[in-house]
């Protein structure tokens, strides 16, 4: 009985809260922005996921590539901006690094950031929190930017907060949601996949350290997290399958948290496979290497799709609509269940993804260094 009270006075002082909250920082009653008047733009995110910061390149892509001269900024968690700045691909003005830990235990920071932020005098700020959820926190940080237009979705109460808030739906791509964002005030935005590039330089060098992946081939990421693990038997069946059909070389390849689950691997994949403990871009510079790309729905799967690498994602719980992509002789996701029709399924898209491989052009086709597979 004690817990559903406590869990009723906790709604109460959440709603009581909010309530406090709007008070001081609510909407102003302000004409809608005109299209011709936006010449600076700030899109943030406060959460620590890479995966999510992955998923607002088209976002930050359909900004970019507005028919008129605006000013992006893009405010995000440290190593997605870090992997932002080394790379180019899309024009971004100006990155602000979010470091959550260190900011919090530095609240003096946490205000100086407050104040430069606010210094920048936003037309927009594009608050992208998830589509169905409301974040109080990026609520707040958002109004404390005093933009003339912030804009977020409207999800669990949080239309009070904002200046236009937008209607979106899980059951669309969890990026074109991100774009409605900007769609709201700039309505011919238009979503793409893609957009990452790397140098040849960097490149060179990666090949340099790691001269296997000089090749290029097939990558098996076997990273995920919590009910998101694919069972190292079907690795071991989608590897067998590509060494008969692929012609091509296969890599194994996990990070340093999924050395847990891979205990439960068979011992000849553990052996084969590279513990990757390096940076987020040298992660991206090893992805551009290869010719697909094979995994769970992980957030490197979605750095992957940004490089425009063929993507080949196999869900066990996630909404497949939401997070999985479906790009035409691109990018593809299929649901595993371990049924005999989700096995069928899974042979049909390994068939097509080795299919789209072997139509690329020789110069595709040939490594780094004009090597033959």
């Amino acid at each position: 009985m004690a817990k559903p009270i406590l869990k009723r006075i906790e709604s109460r002082f959440k709603k009581l809260l909010k309530q406090a909250l709007l008070f001081f920082l609510q909407r102003k009653d302000a004409e809608p922005v005109e299209l011709e008047s936006i010449r600076k733009v700030l899109v943030f995110r406060l959460d620590q996921r890479v995966g999510n910061g992955i998923l607002l390149i088209p976002l930050l892509k359909a900004i970019s590539e507005a028919h008129q001269p605006i000013q992006l900024h893009f405010l995000i968690h440290h190593p997605i901006a870090s992997l932002l700045a080394e790379l180019p691909g899309v024009k971004i003005d100006r990155t602000w690094a979010y470091n959550q830990p260190q900011l919090l235990s530095r609240p003096w920071r946490y205000i100086s950031l407050v104040k430069s932020l606010r210094q920048e005098q936003y037309d927009v700020v594009l608050s992208s929190n998830n589509p169905d959820n409301f974040s109080l926190s990026q609520a707040i940080f958002g109004r404390l930017m005093k933009p003339r237009c912030l804009v977020g979705f409207d999800a669990r109460d949080s239309a009070p907060f904002f200046d236009i808030a937008v209607q979106s739906s899980t059951r669309q791509h969890y990026s074109k949601s991100m774009v409605d964002l900007w769609k709201a005030v700039y309505p011919p935005a238009n979503w793409s996949s893609g957009g990452l590039q790397v140098s040849n330089e960097r490149k060179i060098e990666l090949v340099k350290r790691y001269p296997q992946f000089g090749s290029g081939g097939i990558l098996l990421w076997l990273g995920a997290t919590g009910r998101k693990v694919l069972p190292g038997t079907l690795f071991a069946e989608i590897h067998q399958h590509f060494v008969e059909t692929a012609r091509r070389p296969i890599h194994f390849v996990a990070g340093p948290a999924d050395e847990d689950h891979l205990a439960d691997y068979p011992a000849w994949i553990r052996e084969q496979t590279l513990i990757w403990r390096n940076s987020l871009s040298d992660t991206a510079t090893l992805f551009s290497l290869m010719d697909g790309f094979v995994s769970a729905d992980t957030g490197p799967m979605h750095l992957a799709v940004a490089l425009d690498v063929p993507t080949l994602a196999i869900f066990l719980n996630d909404n497949i609509i939401q997070y999985g992509y479906q790009v035409p002789q691109r990018h593809q996701a299929v649901r595993w269940t371990g049924t005999a029709d989700s096995r069928h399924e899974l042979q049909t898209s390994l068939r097509q993804f080795v299919a789209r491989l072997k139509e690329r052009s020789p110069q595709q086709q040939a490594g780094l260094y004009g090597r033959r597979i």
